[in-house]
């Protein structure tokens, strides 16, 4: 299901009103079980700023590579990104008492993804303007203040406490850590 352009710009809206820790960007997204489906349409937006980071990573490899595997390895990963949180979310959120909340998570992480690159790639330009010892700094803040971000979106949207919500970005980062091991792992 594709989203009209006004839940589109809702969505990016309530990204960006969580992105400067305004509560209220939840009420921005379409919070029904068709804006649960239709936030996955955010993977759309992504997909130009990962195409970048795979040909960025492909050029730097130090050997030549198969392009036509590296791609299809890279295209795996990508679709694993966008699911094996949500999926991983649903026991996490019963185990936690917090199942009545679960879409509206993955509704607001899904559009926050879009946020989220656009923050990377910005510190990637920047980090390749400055010298590398200042470039690196550039993008550990940048990291840094993308977790803080996640940590926040889960606290408001699960309305949990900040160690219950820490956990969760624990988990979303240990299953990311995961699936990037397996897409290096086919190299």
């Amino acid at each position: 299901m594709i989203p009209s352009q006004a839940e589109i710009r809702s969505s990016l809206q309530g990204a960006f009103r969580l992105a400067r820790f305004d509560e209220g960007g939840v009420h921005d997204f379409n919070l029904s079980l068709p804006g649960f489906w239709q936030s996955f349409f955010a993977a759309v937006l992504v997909a130009p700023g990962y195409v970048l980071l795979v040909a960025q990573k492909a050029a730097n490899e130090p050997e030549p590579i198969d392009l036509g595997l590296f791609g299809l390895v890279e295209l795996v990963g990508f679709v694993l990104s966008w699911i094996v949180f949500p999926l991983a979310a649903i026991p996490l959120t019963r185990l936690l008492g917090l199942d009545h909340r679960y879409a509206v998570l993955i509704i607001a992480s899904n559009w926050a993804k879009v946020v989220q690159m656009i923050a990377f790639l910005a510190s990637l330009l920047v980090a390749a303007i400055l010298p590398p010892e200042g470039g690196a700094p550039v993008i550990l803040i940048v990291t840094v203040a993308i977790l803080v971000y996640q940590w926040f979106i889960a606290r408001v949207t699960l309305d949990t406490s900040a160690s219950i919500a820490a956990g969760v970005v624990a988990v979303d980062l240990l299953l990311g850590i995961f699936v990037s091991g397996l897409i290096e792992s086919a190299f």
